[in-house]
């Protein structure tokens, strides 16, 4: 069985149509459309993975420094009282 596709109509302003027509090229409105969809979803997937990695970076950043800094203190504070005995 071979469903027809169906077609519907959108409202847009003519300086908006004249933009994507430039961009769409040799494209069919439903191709360059869908095409125009996919891409700013794979750019909002790169975005929010972006986001992602650069707070984990600062957590790990924070964390090596806050356990080098336990370590230093640790450090100084055995020294101390191994100089004192």
């Amino acid at each position: 069985m071979n469903k027809a596709k169906k077609y519907t109509t959108i409202s847009i302003s003519m300086d908006v149509k004249k933009m994507l027509d430039n961009l769409r090229g040799d494209k069919n409105w439903s191709e360059f459309l869908r095409d125009l969809v996919l891409e700013n979803m794979r750019l909002k997937r790169i975005l929010a993975a972006r986001k992602i990695q650069e707070r984990f970076n600062e957590r790990v950043e924070k964390s090596i420094m806050e356990s080098h800094l336990a370590f230093k203190k640790g450090f100084r504070l055995r020294d101390f009282h191994e100089n004192r005995d």
